[in-house]
């Protein structure tokens, strides 16, 4: 080993620049692949917080956005024996919401709309941190975040909408609310009915959260499947299983990242060790005279390639982590997650010893296959 880290710290420069292309390599992949986790991971918690049984949502819609649940249903399912309630959501997103003069409005706001008095605002009542609860279709909760990046507080006014709906030209702060869901703090939370205007969907819903007791949940699922086709019941906690075709898009993205990772990686070391061979050429010749085998000269080479991956790759550990919390706390504010996985770690470790491995074959089969004679004439 002594050997092969004066090999390394011979050329100081170029072995750290080796190392920050794989650790760089790394940090993307795990903070991609952190962020995707959370994101998921975080959706399926915020179902699982209404303390509904079932999510009732349009079985062909690609994303909730495009999902819609007839009014007619809501009633239909509240009166099945074993529902003990059912709450109405709707969501929009604003794009550059007027919020008033003096008041910077983001990107885009998400409003969710919600049936006032309905027991999924229970969670929301937990959550406030000051004011109150609406109870008027002109009165709106805004999330922490919103809050701080545009300085709304209760008892503000604001347009909110690009338009009139319902004859309502603004709308009153009446409350905010702090939510361990990063994402819901960049919302707002008002009148189900006003969305429903706002995207011309009068006599529908965006999904439904379905409270049953625990022996009628299943039967209350298969009764809403069998009378509407077009609907599907999830449990509140496997919400994100239903969308494999979106996991599926984000597991091809993922793969192509780490395959672009691999060959940025390799190449970088690859490089590296090549001109560490031909610069050793004599050395090397030396070290085949005085008895050293072509496979412990080869071994040398391949442990030279992946320590040089590993150190490489905790450094991207350590940089993913970093870049990723940057990541999540400036975009829009803290709409993003990221959730630190094990297999986040173990994978971003493996693909650095992938990397050391792959990119130290060649240069370990020229070296252990140089004659002695040959090499040692090398100028």
């Amino acid at each position: 080993m002594t050997y092969i880290w004066r090999n390394l710290l011979q050329r100081k420069v170029r072995t750290l620049l080796s190392m920050l292309g794989v650790a760089v390599s790394i940090a993307g992949v795990v903070a991609l692949v952190s962020v995707s986790d959370g994101m998921m991971a975080s959706l399926d918690s915020y179902m699982s917080d209404s303390g509904a049984s079932l999510t009732v949502f349009n079985r062909e819609a690609a994303g909730l956005e495009f999902s819609e649940v007839r009014a007619v249903v809501a009633d239909q399912v509240e009166q099945m024996e074993g529902v003990e309630a059912v709450a109405r959501a709707n969501a929009t997103v604003v794009m550059k919401a007027p919020l008033g003069e003096g008041r910077e409005s983001p990107g885009f706001l998400p409003c969710f709309g919600r049936i006032f008095g309905e027991r999924l605002l229970e969670r929301t009542e937990r959550l406030l941190v000051a004011g109150r609860m609406p109870k008027e279709s002109h009165e709106i909760l805004v999330g922490r975040l919103v809050s701080e990046q545009t300085g709304l507080k209760t008892g503000d006014r604001l347009p909110l909408f690009h338009g009139t709906y319902l004859g309502i030209t603004e709308y009153e702060v009446v409350g905010e609310f702090e939510s361990d869901v990063a994402w819901e703090n960049t919302a707002v939370i008002l009148d189900a009915k006003v969305v429903q205007e706002q995207r011309r969907k009068k006599d529908a819903y965006t999904m439904l959260f379905v409270y049953t007791t625990p022996e009628a949940t299943q039967r209350v699922k298969t009764i809403i499947e069998e009378q509407n086709p077009d609907l599907i019941a999830v449990p509140a906690g496997q919400f994100m299983s239903r969308f494999e075709t979106q996991t599926d898009l984000i597991n091809q993205f993922t793969g192509l990242v780490v395959a672009i990772a691999l060959v940025i990686g390799v190449l970088g070391v690859l490089n590296t060790m090549m001109m560490s061979v031909a610069e050793r050429t004599r050395e090397i010749g030396m070290l085949r005279a005085l008895g050293w085998s072509r496979g412990l000269i080869a071994r040398a080479i391949v442990t030279e390639g992946i320590l040089l991956s590993t150190i490489g790759g905790l450094f991207g550990l350590a940089l993913g982590i970093t870049g990723t919390e940057v990541l999540v706390r400036f975009f829009q504010g803290g709409l993003l997650e990221a959730a630190y996985l094990p297999k986040t770690f173990i994978g971003g470790m493996a693909v650095a010893l992938f990397v050391g491995v792959l990119a130290a074959i060649y240069p370990a089969w020229r070296a252990a296959n140089m004659r002695p004679v040959e090499a040692l004439r090398y100028e």
